[in-house]
């Protein structure tokens, strides 16, 4: 009975120490690697200020959010175990360190598991001491035992189901919501390369040789330079961050599921070797489930610092939607826009669409409208005739703010259409030989800087939305409502799947090796036999020398 007791203490102690050390975690569990993402939006251009010290979209330096700082007062293991006060951010390696101290409970429990039943193991074939169940009340005791290994090998498979449904679930949703993050930096980064296309544009329009003033073609060189290098920018360190966390969440999906589809089989297959009896092959599946439960404490330390990470983001996102206006380290996720920059761009399209406009009313009313007088001499002069066209509709007035459009003015949502009505046919030599107010060509070029002043307008002014932030914030706002919740209940099923699967394939181990040595039937059967014919011979010895004696005395 002795010799049965070393197994079974050190489960005893192993559990002891589990819930010792989960004891332990309670406290942390509340607490990956990571690299610098993007830099903020500040005066312009793409800085790598850090965040936590960098000014808001307003310039003031006070304007500053630590975000989650409740959750993330952790131990750091990079600062001698001291607390981290700097809040959620993503670019600080303290805070992945600190982030990381959560996974320390389900390291330290695969450490211990791992060393412990080696050195149990080790002592149990060293020694020779072996966990048999023998005596008047095995029958009993391996019914006992019987049960017990099929209530865990249930538990560890419906573990196995648990964590690969929960995966699955945990892999789409997370890729949900990060290519969501992707699209919305996308749209800022299409935003922008629209805004620098059509300031391009607008440097080509020509009407009648007449160009825009080659001061404001500098000036949206100058802006073109800044904006292309911030949606560049932007949109490399999305590909890069998106790239990374998709191998990672890859590479975990493709570890759970290998763990779940080892796990499963080597239960089972457990199961029926220890009923089978063959003491051999079952260490095989002793020492494999081992390894494997090592394993899986090492993955619920890893799912651990995940759930605890993506939680940190999910309330560093609902504390930024209730101050918009701070700038964090979420601006490494998604930034709003610096206010100079929008207003310098926003008064460079309002600017440039008035210079359009000048260019084309200029010609309307030099070339269109006016009644030269016949002469190869004249430029102004190619027949035109008929009803003077209306001129075009300045949107801004000359403080650039937004004007009505006047009846008698075609707006620049339906001059190509009321225009087309002023075009008339020409002859080789470019003469209009029809009633009209112009040509073809002059038609075409008027419609091209009309549409480019108009992309203009529509393109630019979403540029306040990332100014103001409200589309960042709506942004974050959907994350937190609708992809924070899901993802933390797959991470729930997860975890418990793992902590099934442990548990389970844990104590399957030790009532493996206790049913496999239990007394084979051949071996309960040898005995009796050995017994009837120990029992047999006897009587037939009794026998023989009754039969002698009674024959001597009848012969005396």
């Amino acid at each position: 009975m002795g010799k049965q007791s070393v197994l079974v203490s050190f489960f005893v102690v192993f559990i002891s120490s589990v819930s010792c050390t989960s004891s332990l975690s309670d406290d942390h569990s509340k607490f990956i690697l990571g690299k610098d993402n993007f830099g903020h939006w500040r005066n312009g251009i793409l800085s790598s200020t850090p965040a936590n010290l960098a000014p808001s979209p307003s310039n003031d330096p006070s304007s500053t959010l630590v975000l989650a700082g409740s959750r993330t007062k952790r131990p750091d293991i990079l600062n001698n175990f001291k607390r981290y006060h700097d809040g959620w951010d993503i670019t600080n390696k303290h805070y992945w360190a600190s982030v990381g101290f959560t996974g320390v409970a389900a390291f330290t429990l695969a450490i211990l598991w791992f060393v412990s039943f080696g050195l149990a193991m080790i002592i149990h074939h060293c020694c020779g001491w072996r966990i048999d169940i023998k005596g008047n009340e095995s029958s009993g005791s391996q019914r006992i035992c019987l049960i017990l290994l099929i209530v865990f090998t249930c538990g560890s498979s419906i573990g196995c189901i648990l964590l690969s449904v929960g995966q699955d679930q945990f892999h789409g949703k997370a890729m949900e919501t990060l290519n969501f993050v992707v699209n919305q930096s996308d749209y800022t980064v299409q935003t922008l390369v629209n805004v620098t296309e059509y300031m391009s544009l607008a440097k080509t329009v020509n009407v009648a040789e007449v160009f825009l003033p080659s001061d404001v073609k500098d000036d949206i060189d100058r802006l073109n330079i800044d904006l292309n290098n911030a949606a560049n920018t932007l949109k490399l360190k999305t590909n890069q961050n998106s790239h990374t966390i998709t191998t990672v969440f890859d590479a975990v999906r493709l570890s759970m599921i290998a763990v779940a589809v080892v796990m499963l089989l080597v239960s089972l297959l457990g199961l029926f070797l220890s009923i089978l009896g063959h003491k051999n092959i079952i260490y095989i599946f002793i020492i494999s489930g081992w390894l494997l439960v090592a394993v899986t404490f090492i993955l619920c330390g890893a799912f651990v610092i995940i759930n605890n990470a993506i939680t940190d983001t999910c309330m560093a996102m609902g504390q930024w939607v209730d101050n918009p206006h701070a700038e964090t380290a979420l601006s490494n996720i998604l930034p709003c826009v610096d206010q100079s920059t929008t207003n310098d761009t926003l008064y460079k399209s309002k600017l440039v669409v008035n210079d359009i406009t000048n260019i084309i009313n200029g010609f309307i009313g030099t070339f269109a409208n006016s009644n030269a007088p016949p002469g190869r001499w004249n430029s102004n002069y190619y027949n035109q005739s008929g009803p003077l066209m209306p001129y075009l509709c300045y949107p801004y007035d000359s403080q650039l703010r937004d004007l009505e459009c006047p009846s008698q003015l075609v707006s620049m949502a339906n001059a190509s259409v009321v225009w087309q009505n002023y075009t008339c046919s020409v002859s080789e030599s470019s003469y209009c030989t029809s009633t009209g107010r112009l040509t073809p060509e002059m038609y075409q070029q008027l419609v091209g800087a009309v549409n480019i002043s108009y992309a203009l307008q529509h393109y630019a002014p979403p540029l306040l939305s990332l100014q103001d932030c409200n589309f960042v914030r709506e942004t974050f706002r959907i994350i937190t409502s609708d992809h924070c919740p899901p993802l933390e209940d797959r991470l729930r099923m997860v975890n418990t799947g793992l902590a099934l699967v442990s548990v389970g394939v844990m104590f399957s181990l030790a009532l493996w090796i206790m049913y496999a040595n239990r007394p084979q039937r051949e071996e309960v059967f040898g005995k009796i036999s050995l017994k009837m014919m120990g029992k047999c011979n006897g009587d037939m010895s009794v026998d023989v020398e009754s039969r002698s004696r009674k024959v001597s005395g009848g012969e005396v």
